[in-house]
């Protein structure tokens, strides 16, 4: 479904309140999303992770080999993602893709309508108590042409305070203009494009619960969202208009009978 730009923008703006700043801003970190009620199992998850005993650590990676999804131990090295960050996933706490085709997926481009790196969109669910904060140290989105990876571009980036579950709302990932020019010269203007696939892998830290997950969002869900250097000016503009309203009720001067 489509969301309309006014509603998403204010949604976004707030939750933006409540973020620290990307500690990379390659997947680009785009406020708060709601794409209706999708229960875990409704919609496809590209990642799933899930901490084990006490460990405030959660790190998973997903691959593809022989066609199929598999759990990778540890992830692609860091000096071969494009503009790296310095992590490279160790794995280790991936909940079994193969249990359950209902909850995992290794999307093709065509199926997810991504024509261009402006329409890559990752939506990231926690599942934090008391909607805690937590840092995603790495997400790494990786391109594949069958079962070779072609392009991986990765960020990170803290929340304060999450919302809740893995359903209705999560938090809308995208990619920067350097990262955009890159996928288009090494991905969507190649020859089959439409047909390569992708797959994830992550590293969080300062978590109390989980499980975390990450899914990809059809370029047709998504609908123009304000570059982040518009929110500032938006709430600017909405306070103006408030106190345009209290100064014309201060000049009114009532009427004595």
């Amino acid at each position: 479904m489509k969301f309309n730009k006014l509603s998403t923008a204010v949604a976004v703006t707030g939750v933006l309140l409540g973020m620290s700043t990307a500690a990379n801003a390659n997947l680009v970190l785009n406020g708060e999303f709601s794409t209706g009620a999708q229960g875990f199992g409704n919609a496809p998850r590209l990642l799933t992770i899930q901490g084990q005993g006490n460990s405030t650590t959660e790190s998973g990676a997903i691959g593809i080999v022989g066609g199929n999804i598999v759990a990778l131990t540890p992830g692609i090295a860091n000096a071969s993602v494009f503009s790296g960050n310095g992590v490279t996933n160790a794995g280790g706490d991936t909940v079994s893709p193969l249990s359950d085709n209902q909850k995992f997926g290794i999307p093709t481009l065509g199926s997810l309508n991504w024509t261009s790196g402006a329409n890559v969109n990752l939506l990231f669910n926690a599942a934090e108590p008391g909607g805690d904060g937590l840092t995603v140290s790495d997400v790494t989105l990786k391109f594949y042409n069958g079962n070779t990876v072609i392009a991986a571009i990765d960020g990170s980036f803290s929340l304060l305070s999450t919302v809740t579950g893995n359903g209705s709302a999560g938090y809308l990932i995208n990619v920067d203009a350097a990262q955009q020019t890159f996928l288009n010269s090494t991905v969507f203007n190649q020859a089959g494009a439409s047909n390569f696939r992708i797959a994830l892998e992550s590293t969080i830290t300062g978590v109390g619960g989980g499980a975390e997950s990450f899914s990809a969002i059809s370029a047709t869900s998504v609908s123009a969202i304000p570059e982040p250097e518009t929110y500032g000016m938006m709430l600017a503009g909405l306070g103006m208009i408030g106190m345009i309203g209290v100064r014309r009720k201060k000049s009114i001067t009532p009427a004595i009978s």
